[in-house]
């Protein structure tokens, strides 16, 4: 089973298993497949507080798996002061209903840190294209660590094998089982054994 963690295309086959990221005004869970709800950075606005409404009430879903992606962008126009507690008030939400993070940080990673000690649920960090000393800091942490098309190879190749997961994010050109071929070359491993390890990943943080 090929895990894609964090898309907003929903793959049908029958081999793919995807965490398909909702709009945060979604008011319908589509009735089959797994999914996730969260503010982005990039949305934080003057209806933050009805779409946290909405969030929280759509979190109490079954499929809605995770909360995400959530996060901190210091790129974004919408300035850190404003996100972040937007961010924290999600943060507890996930720990309330033991629902795993999906992370969006740019040129954010202290203040994610400083934040890790709120999460008591599993956090990933989708689409990491960042050095190796980074991700070894983020793994030591407790972060998983997502990578997608555009990703750094060297980060990918020393990353731990029980922290790893794969995305293809809002690329409608990118294919999950394309993305984990290129990872096993550069980890020089088979596709196959990347795609029993990340199963293994993604059933102990949604089991």
């Amino acid at each position: 089973m090929y895990v894609n963690i964090h898309t907003h295309h929903a793959d049908e086959r029958n081999d793919v298993m995807c965490v398909v990221n909702l709009p945060s005004g979604e008011q319908a869970i589509p009735e089959e497949g797994l999914f996730s709800v969260g503010v982005h950075p990039w949305d934080v606005d003057s209806l933050v507080p009805a779409r946290l409404a909405n969030i929280c009430r759509i979190l109490q879903q079954e499929r809605v798996a995770a909360v995400g992606e959530i996060g901190l962008d210091k790129l974004s126009e919408n300035g850190y002061e404003f996100q972040e507690p937007v961010f924290e008030t999600q943060i507890k939400m996930a720990n309330l209903l033991q629902k795993p993070i999906i992370i969006h940080c740019v040129k954010a990673y202290n203040e994610l840190l400083r934040h890790k000690e709120m999460m008591t649920t599993p956090a990933i960090i989708h689409g990491f294209r960042g050095k190796p000393q980074l991700m070894d800091e983020l793994c030591r942490a407790g972060f998983y660590i997502s990578f997608g098309n555009r990703m750094n190879e060297e980060s990918l190749l020393q990353t731990p094998a029980n922290r790893l997961f794969f995305e293809t994010d809002n690329d409608e050109d990118a294919d999950i089982k394309e993305i984990y071929i290129r990872a096993a070359k550069i980890r020089k491993c088979s596709a196959s054994e990347l795609e029993t390890q990340i199963e293994s990943n993604f059933r102990t943080i949604f089991p």
